[in-house]
């Protein structure tokens, strides 16, 4: 029995040697301008999208996703995304930003499924996964997906859906993400997400609210598994209207306390915390502490 204990706990030990490729990703428009080396220091960061289909020069051993943003790429799109998957090793693309605001791309969900079987479709014979188009977070944005996918009568691959996040309540986006999952039933890529008041502009977060939803909200997403990537808003010098609290880097470029603790190399200076989640990668503390306790029984230090 003793033998098989031991062989059991070699396993596990194994398992916890393996290091899961992290799911946070960066929302990238800084192109070579920003040094984004700062951002993966430690490994916390696996990947990042430019909301459009150029890699924007990235010297860096991230996994670029390129995007199909709306209309306004299609020409670009069109012309380079077979080389920009070759080149880039692509294997996951994105969709239309936004589809059903006006300021954004704009687009009704019959004119989304066109797009979609023109552009994308095809791109599925080379092996690459394809995401939804990405709703912000109003009300609309769920029915906008439900009628993308009518519309689509069965001619759409979608392999993840992929949303958008504003909002100051960490229980009300994990809610919401769970409706967006048990209405699809696909994994989810949440490509923007943020601690913004869109509904009272004048109660933005402050910094240690933001500090304690990113924690909260990371946390639930490094936990679940229907989801599987996450970006946040933003990792950019200009927050194009969002509450300036909410970048990860200064004015200058330089990654900030908050850009810390998304790549994990800091832990949250308010020292919140979801239950059984590090702030750092992501990885639960319990499997940890059952394998030494495990050990401890066998006669088995570890370290």
């Amino acid at each position: 029995m003793n033998a098989l204990l031991q062989h059991v706990l070699g396993m596990l030990l194994a398992l916890h040697g393996c290091q899961a490729v992290p799911k946070a990703g960066l929302a990238w428009p800084n192109g070579p301008y920003v040094d984004i080396s700062q951002f993966t220091t430690g490994g916390g960061i696996s990947w990042y999208y430019t909301w459009s289909p150029e890699s924007g020069n990235i010297a860096a051993d991230l996994e670029f996703v390129p995007m199909l943003w709306g209309y306004d790429q299609v020409a670009d799109f069109s012309a380079n995304i077979n080389q920009t998957i070759a080149n880039n090793h692509v294997s996951h693309i994105l969709a239309m930003n936004e589809p059903e605001q006006t300021a954004q791309s704009n687009m009704t969900p019959a004119e989304g499924a066109q797009m979609w079987q023109t552009y994308l479709e095809p791109l599925r014979a080379q092996g690459v996964l394809l995401g939804s188009p990405a709703p912000s977070s109003a009300p609309a944005g769920l029915t906008w997906i439900q009628d993308f996918l009518t519309a689509c009568n069965g001619g759409c691959t979608v392999d993840f859906i992929a949303l958008h996040y504003y909002d100051v309540n960490a229980t009300a986006f994990q809610e919401y993400l769970e409706n967006f999952y048990n209405t699809f039933q696909r994994p989810l890529w949440i490509t923007e997400w943020a601690c913004e008041n869109y509904n009272n502009v004048n109660a933005q977060c402050s910094p240690d609210d933001i500090v304690s939803f990113m924690n909260q909200t990371k946390g639930f997403m490094d936990s679940s598994s229907f989801v599987e990537r996450y970006a946040w808003f933003g990792a950019m010098e200009n927050m194009q209207g969002v509450n300036p609290d909410d970048a990860l880097m200064d004015s200058s470029g330089k990654i900030n306390a908050l850009g810390e603790q998304y790549i994990g190399t800091q832990m949250a200076s308010n020292g919140s915390s979801s239950p059984g989640v590090t702030v750092s990668g992501g990885h639960s503390r319990t499997i940890s502490w059952t394998m030494t306790a495990f050990a401890a029984f066998l006669g088995i230090s570890i370290s």
